[in-house]
């Protein structure tokens, strides 16, 4: 029998051997995850120490030798061939499925991510939800919020829906929030409850709001926006596997935790993961977010007061069956004013999965969501160019802004647009006119690559083969070639008022355009000061342009993660099927 393989995953390379990971559980490999530091002896002899996180391949003799010698090498993972194992032990790995909330708020961040580490994520929408769907998930992620944060993803899903998703997860799934996402998971201010009651058939933890002043989001005081520092209280955790004792990550807005016992009768004790441990200089406190000039203690900040009393910014626990992982702040955001660069705290959104997948009785079929009721190309692929063209227009758009002098904006002064990640709104806007070009290059390379990856598709499809499970793969990569379709020309129904959540990827193009526009036309419009920083969401330049992530380059950004979200599952998909058909 063929020697045990070790896929060592590190700082350095854990992306990678998830990746590795993911794929070789598609193709029914026997992998099991370290929960404990373990030992291996070489095959030269050598002694090696391994750390939880580190996956073990028991029994390679089911896996075919090309796809051992060529997906390591893909995903630049070596897989070290061991004589021995000692103290091993782990969870055994199944294939899961993803679903994130597409019925509001920004899922596309979480999506990507979990795309590009080789999960296989669909969203779902408030109507899926209540008809049942979420039976054919194991893992159900609720991002960040839109325009109307918490109330504007749980009144879609309604007390029917709420209920749903507590009943499914005390069956056996795993609930992942995210800011406003963990928001509807925690116990919460009775004033929030007066506004929507429907929250209370939602809340899964022994964790309750700490912020919970009434301000804009009524029962969520907001701590600031930027990078602060976490301290891991439980390295232990498997969701904490591999991060280090402290990190940085993405606060926005988001919740504060605080422990409490035996609220709810069907959730276990919460266990706080991470704790406040400060800003970093690229962070603002709320308290600064109308007054960037001037200074203020640290220490008296919301902020500043949460790191004192040891309050908690990620939390877990258990309800019913199921597992429940609230962030406070955001994993899946990188540390930049775009937010895109993803990195470090994204690991324990893999490090989760690979916890739910551990409770996992058998691994899913792949299956692809088709859209119903998405508009068909033809050829599929062929509305490709429309994207092309529409960045055309966004860049002509963005020109016009540049072209205007920005020194007399009312809009754009101190007391108007809110500073965020410790820069002033004027800064926020320079940056912000900026990325657009970057986008827009990325989206134009992402068109060239899904039209080579199609012409590949193609290619393989014209091939015969009567190797085995090959006619099978092809089916699948036909399904995912309609899907990106779907992707492209879904239309989210404007008779539902959806805030903001999954759309597609031409529709958050036209979205952007039409932001883009009224910014030009109320570039000369004045707007009396309020003490809300997000007055004049939907009027302002400012908040139209670059004001926070639902702004029009946050919008812009999504529609190239979506995009991006289907080529790596047809470019994982083709390389796949050629494995098959060179074994």
């Amino acid at each position: 029998m063929p020697n045990p393989l070790i896929i060592n995953s590190t700082a350095e390379n854990w992306q990678g051997a998830c990746r590795l990971v993911n794929f070789l559980l598609r193709e029914g490999a026997d992998i099991r995850w370290a929960t404990t530091p373990f030992r291996a002896t070489g095959i030269d002899g050598e002694e090696y120490q391994y750390k939880r996180g580190s996956f073990l391949i028991a029994d390679t003799y089911s896996i075919p030798e090309p796809l051992l010698d060529a997906a390591p090498r893909r995903y630049e993972v070596a897989a070290q061939v061991i004589d021995d194992v000692s103290g091993f032990v782990g969870l055994q790995l199944r294939r899961v499925r993803i679903a994130m909330y597409g019925g509001g708020g920004a899922p596309f961040n979480h999506g990507r991510i979990f795309a590009e580490l080789g999960f296989h994520v669909e969203f779902v929408s408030p109507q899926e939800i209540r008809a049942g769907k979420l039976a054919d998930f194991d893992l159900f992620g609720m991002p960040g919020g839109g325009g109307l944060a918490m109330m504007g993803q749980l009144d879609p899903l309604g007390e029917d829906g709420c209920r749903r998703i507590k009943d499914w997860v005390q069956r056996g799934g795993m609930y992942i929030g995210s800011c406003a996402g963990s928001f509807n998971a925690a116990l919460v201010a009775d004033s929030f409850l007066e506004v929507c009651p429907q929250q209370r058939h939602l809340a899964m933890t022994n964790a309750m709001i700490w912020n919970r002043g009434d301000t804009e989001w009524i029962g969520l005081e907001s701590p600031g926006i930027g990078v602060i520092e976490s301290r891991n209280l439980h390295p232990d955790h498997p969701v904490m596997f591999g991060l280090p004792d402290r990190f940085n990550i993405t606060h926005y807005n988001g919740p504060i935790f605080e422990t409490v016992a035996d609220t709810l009768s069907d959730a276990s004790a919460a266990q706080g993961l991470s704790a406040l441990a400060g800003a970093a200089d690229d962070f603002t406190p709320s308290e600064r977010f109308l007054s960037y000039s001037r200074t203020c203690d640290p220490e008296q900040t919301l902020l500043g007061r949460a790191v004192q009393e040891d309050c908690y910014n990620i939390v877990s626990g258990y309800n019913g069956l199921g597992r429940v992982l609230l962030f406070g702040s955001h994993p899946e955001f990188g540390e930049n004013l775009l937010m895109d660069d993803w990195g470090q705290p994204a690991r324990m959104l893999a490090n989760a999965a690979f916890w739910q997948s551990g409770y996992v009785q058998e691994s899913r079929p792949i299956m692809v969501k088709r859209e119903v009721g998405a508009a068909k190309a033809f050829p599929p692929g062929s509305g490709l160019r429309e994207i092309g063209d529409a960045c055309v227009r966004i860049e002509d758009l963005v020109e016009q802004l540049h072209g205007i002098s920005d020194a007399d904006m009312a809009w754009l002064a101190e007391d108007h647009a809110m500073s965020a990640f410790g820069l002033s709104g004027r800064e926020i806007w320079q940056r912000g006119l900026r990325t657009f070009a970057i986008l827009t290059e990325r989206m134009h390379e992402a068109v060239m690559q899904a039209e080579e990856l199609l012409n590949q598709a193609a290619s393989l499809e014209s091939k015969e083969s009567d190797k085995h499970g090959v006619a099978a793969r092809m089916r699948l990569l036909r399904e995912m070639k309609l899907a990106l379709d779907d992707a492209l020309h879904y239309e989210t129904p404007a008779a539902w008022n959806q805030d903001f959540g999954y759309e597609g990827i031409l529709q958050m193009l036209s979205r952007t355009e039409t932001m883009l526009q009224r910014a030009c036309d109320n570039i000369e419009e004045d707007f009396p000061f309020s003490p809300n920083p997000y007055a004049y969401f939907d009027t302002s330049p400012y908040q139209l342009v670059v004001g926070s992530y639902l702004a029009a380059t946050g919008v812009y950004l999504n529609s190239w993660q979506l995009l991006q979200m289907h080529l790596r599952r047809i470019e994982e998909q083709i390389f796949a099927t050629e494995i098959a058909m060179r074994a």
